[in-house]
């Protein structure tokens, strides 16, 4: 059994209160029924001897939020409530439990809580090798626009594809506008990829805002890292447009079977197809849809081995860890070929419990340009 530790101050002697303000999930369905903001919620000050406490100054929200909060993934999750949701997280280390070592008290941290959750709250308790130093030239609220989509991306182009990305790859990005898609261009352009990204043009700005010049014409010689290909997907179809190109990779950050048809006219023998959505776009995980996608994953890695093509299928699902983490931050945002791009700070000191529902309801709209950020308290 874990050692239990109860800490009561920090460094400086400011003591841990008791009690914080934290968003409170009373059960699965739609946000204004279910999710309330307490300011009675009892601190986690008792650590096990591998946890940490952080004070919270910024979180995010993703997807995977509201797709929880909703019962969507009910299957997987299993919650006592109340439940504090939220998983990106920045701020500061207050408390350690006694095995603590990488961390100390005072380090200001990023880290991705992944479905525990925790995040929507002044403090939160969990496992240090969750939490890593964050970014030292981005602030809190930058730093908690990082972690689950940076990480998905980077998992996703230097791990589960093999070789990894790099110098010369040819890259598509389904969903460039996205969370994950915006980070995967930069980090394909940060080592040398040619990158092409779908989106509608409603958002090329956002590829501007990254520094990019946007072309819609392929010019696959380009060398210029500056220059980003761009397809508007509403007016055609990336397969069409790309027939016979021979890509590397298609990444998939949409979803939707047809996502795969058409990836398949782009890839060159032995090409690989990643998708962190897969065919189902409901996004309620039941046994039905366990065994449907199950039996297409199957599916298509027999035809990847027996199909002319050889055309790799993976479906990715983030491993949430601190060693990734620290990759990211010393080698693609501190050396600044990598950012995280903001869309709205919502601050429920400000605007109390309906800075909750829009963050969710803009998340689930679809529309937001960038991240959408809780800020919780200031930094110190």
């Amino acid at each position: 059994m874990a050692e239990s530790t109860t800490i009561h101050s920090t460094n400086n002697n400011i003591p841990i209160p008791s009690v914080m303000k934290a968003a409170q999930q009373s059960g699965f369905g739609d946000i204004r029924d279910v999710l309330t903001l307490d300011d009675n919620v009892t601190v986690p000050r008792q650590l096990s001897s591998k946890q940490i406490l952080v004070r919270v100054c910024a979180a995010a929200i993703n997807p995977v939020d509201w797709k929880i909060l909703e019962g969507k993934l009910s299957l997987v999750t299993r919650y006592s409530f109340p439940h504090t949701p939220g998983t990106d997280v920045a701020g500061v280390v207050v408390a350690i439990g006694s095995s603590v070592k990488r961390l100390q008290i005072g380090d200001k941290v990023y880290g991705d809580l992944g479905i525990h959750g925790g995040s929507y709250a002044e403090y939160v308790r969990g496992p240090e090798s969750l939490f890593t130093l964050k970014p030292n030239n981005l602030t809190m609220q930058e730093a908690a626009a990082v972690p689950l989509a940076c990480d998905t991306s980077s998992q996703a182009l230097f791990k589960k594809i093999s070789p990894p990305i790099g110098q010369g790859s040819k890259i598509l990005i389904c969903g460039g506008s996205t969370a994950t898609g915006l980070y995967a261009i930069q980090l394909a352009k940060a080592v040398g990829a040619y990158v092409t990204a779908t989106c509608s043009k409603r958002n090329f700005s956002l590829m501007e805002k990254l520094g990019y010049t946007i072309t819609q014409t392929n010019i696959e010689m380009n060398n210029d890292q500056n220059q980003l290909h761009v397809i508007d997907y509403t007016e055609k179809d990336f397969g069409e447009e790309l027939k016979d190109q021979n890509y590397d990779i298609v990444y998939d950050c949409v979803g939707g079977e047809q996502q795969w048809i058409s990836a398949q006219k782009i890839l060159k023998r032995g090409g690989q197809f990643i998708t962190i959505v897969g065919d189902d776009l409901s996004s309620i995980i039941s046994l039905k849809t366990l065994i449907v996608m199950g039996s297409s994953i199957v599916n298509r890695k027999f035809w990847s081995i027996f199909s002319s093509a050889h055309h790799g299928y993976i479906r990715h699902v983030l491993y949430e860890n601190f060693q990734d983490l620290d990759d990211i931050r010393t080698k693609f945002i501190e050396t600044n070929k990598v950012k995280p791009l903001i869309d709205t700070v919502f601050d429920w000191r400000k605007d109390g419990v309906d800075a909750l529902y829009s963050l969710y309801e803009k998340s689930k709209s679809g529309k937001a340009q960038g991240k959408l950020i809780l800020k919780i308290a200031d930094e110190e």
